[in-house]
C-alpha cells in the first residue's frame, strides 16, 4: 500500500505475518528489502510492517528536506495510516536514530523499542568515516560508493560466500547526479543527529543490539547507548558486521522475539 504525506511524498509500505504489530525502520539505505530474511522470521509471530523511506525504492521524495526528525514524522504517519494501536518499533543504524526520536516524542503507544546498530551521536570515528564516504561518492560515482560500502558493512566471509561485491557500472549522467544528491543529503542527516537529549525519554522497554565486529558503527556506541538509557538491555552479537540483521538474521530475530515476548 501507499501512504500519502502532505508534502507530496508517497511511502510504499509492506505488511506480512500476523500477531502483535512490529514496525521495522531500516538505516541509511532506507529500503524495506533490507529486512528480508530477518523480517520473515519475525513475521512468524508478529505482523511485520516495513517501508521504503522517502525518495528510496518505491517511495517518492516529496518536497521537504530529509532529516532524522522528518523521517521520524514519516514513520508516525505510516503508523497512523495503518491504525496500528499499540505496537513495537525497531530501527537499525540510522533507523535506530529515527526510532529513538519517535519514541521520545511520546505520541504513539509503544510496547517495546529495539535500537539495532545505533549510536547516540557521531564521534570522531563515525564523522571521519562518513566524510570519507562522501568524498568517495563525489569523487568516484554511486556504484563506487556502493562497492566501497559493502566492504565496510559485511564480514569478508559473507562477501566471498555470496560473491556480491556491488554494482560495476555507473548510472547515466542525470540519474547519477540525483543519486549523489540523495545520498549526500541522507549522510548529512546522519551526521547532524544528536540523540543525547532523548536518552531518558524512550517511554517503553528498550533492547539495544550490536555486533562486536561492526566497522561502520563500532560496538562501543551500542554499549554507551544501553548504559545511558534507563533500564535498557544490551545484546551483543560476536560477529556479523554492520548488516547483522542480514548476515546473522536468525540470531537477530531470536533476540528481538525473546525481548518482545518477555
Amino acid at each position: 500500500m501507499q501512504v500519502e504525506l502532505p508534502d507530496g511524498a508517497s511511502i510504499a509500505v509492506r505488511i506480512e505475518g500476523q500477531g502483535p504489530p512490529l514496525l521495522l525502520v531500516s538505516g541509511l539505505g532506507g529500503t524495506a528489502g533490507f529486512w528480508g530474511r530477518s523480517g520473515a522470521l519475525l513475521a512468524a509471530r508478529h505482523q511485520v510492517i516495513t517501508f521504503d523511506q522517502r525518495g528510496i525504492g518505491a517511495s517518492t521524495r516529496g518536497s521537504l528536506p530529509v532529516t532524522v526528525e522528518r523521517l521520524a514524522e514519516d514513520v508516525e504517519a505510516v503508523a497512523g495510516a495503518l491504525d496500528l494501536g499499540r505496537f513495537a518499533l525497531a530501527g537499525h543504524s540510522t533507523g535506530a536514530a529515527i526510532a529513538l526520536t519517535l519514541a521520545a516524542r511520546g505520541r504513539l503507544p509503544l510496547s517495546g523499542l529495539v535500537l539495532s546498530g545505533g549510536w547516540v551521536r557521531a564521534d570522531a570515528y563515525v564523522r571521519a568515516l562518513f566524510t570519507l564516504r562522501l568524498e568517495v561518492l563525489r569523487g568516484l560515482d554511486f556504484a563506487g560508493y556502493e562497492r566501497f560500502g559493502r566492504f565496510l558493512a559485511y564480514p569478508p566471509a559473507w562477501l566471498v560466500e555470496t560473491g556480491d561485491f556491488g554494482p560495476s557500472g555507473s548510472a547515466p549522467g542525470a540519474e547519477e547526479a540525483a543519486l549523489q544528491a540523495l545520498w549526500a543529503e541522507r549522510i548529512g542527516a546522519l551526521l547532524a543527529y544528536d540523540g543525547t537529549p532523548l536518552l531518558g525519554a524512550a517511554g517503553a522497554p528498550v533492547l539495544v543490539i550490536g555486533a562486536m565486529d561492526d566497522a561502520i558503527i563500532p560496538h562501543h556506541h551500542q554499549r554507551e547507548m544501553a548504559a545511558r538509557i534507563p533500564g535498557a538491555r544490551l545484546h551483543a552479537l560476536p560477529d556479523g558486521g554492520h548488516f547483522f540483521p542480514i548476515t546473522r538474521a536468525d540470531a537477530f530475530a531470536a533476540a528481538v522475539l525473546e525481548f518482545l515476548g518477555g
